[in-house]
């Protein structure tokens, strides 16, 4: 009887580690390429499922974007991507995090960082309040709009995005009125400023280039058991091309 209470108890205690185990594996959900639909290099439309409502560990998401200054003007992402040997690579690298069927490739806080992409922001609110975790579905908007100095938005015109400044690590150009906008300019386009304090979201080859485009992933975020970030795998939004300031 006693062997027999013992085997139970060894059992149940088994049961248990394993069950924890279980659970205390940290996943997020992709967002599936499917909620995202795109208009050439001007405009995506995001529709995102309640993916992290009974995640506790969740946070909501966040967009990371990175600018690339180049000579020639390509009409459809396909080309960028085939002719444009800086947005290839990143692309190319990016891709078996961003590849669904690669379960095992998680993107780390390093990832987008250590290839020079930043978070997306807002003029004037902060963009959690649209990519905050939700009980419901969130759907938002991204405009480029081919219209020399309309400022690209999300959702409304009213609510113009903004470029990083890498948490105050470097203060992007131009300045003045076109202070972090994303407007194609001789500032930005100008690769002597393409460098860690100026603009460090902007990879550029040599001289000034005439024309920017700026691509874009979304990925979930939580926090982890030692408050450390937690990423799940990431989805490529678009690579829109920026209006001239004017």
């Amino acid at each position: 009887m006693n062997k027999l209470k013992a085997l139970l108890i060894f059992t149940l205690c088994l049961f248990a580690l394993l069950s924890c185990g279980i659970e205390d594996i940290p996943y997020l959900p992709q967002i599936s390429e499917s909620g995202i639909t795109t208009e050439s290099t001007s405009k995506a439309d995001i529709t995102i499922p309640t993916l992290l409502k009974s995640i506790s560990y969740a946070t909501g998401y966040v967009i990371y974007y990175k600018i690339y200054i180049i000579s020639t003007e390509y009409g459809t992402v396909p080309e960028l991507i085939s002719n444009n040997s800086r947005i290839s690579s990143d692309y190319n690298a990016l891709y078996s995090y961003t590849d669904p069927s690669n379960a095992s490739s998680i993107p780390s806080l390093n990832t987008f960082k250590g290839r020079g992409f930043y978070e997306l922001e807002l003029e004037k609110s902060n963009i959690g309040d649209i990519l905050e975790k939700s009980k419901e579905p969130i759907s938002f908007s991204i405009q480029f709009q081919p219209i020399d100095g309309k400022k690209p938005f999300i959702n409304s015109e009213n609510n113009p995005i903004y470029r990083s400044t890498g948490g105050g690590a470097f203060n992007p150009k131009p300045t003045g009125a076109g202070y972090r906008y994303f407007f194609s300019s001789p500032e930005m386009n100008d690769y002597a400023n393409a460098i860690p304090t100026v603009n460090a979201d902007v990879s550029g080859q040599s001289g000034v280039s005439d024309f920017a485009y700026a691509a874009m992933y979304i990925v979930a975020v939580g926090t982890k058991s030692d408050f450390s970030k937690l990423y799940g795998k990431p989805t490529f939004i678009n690579i829109f091309k920026l209006p001239n300031m004017n």
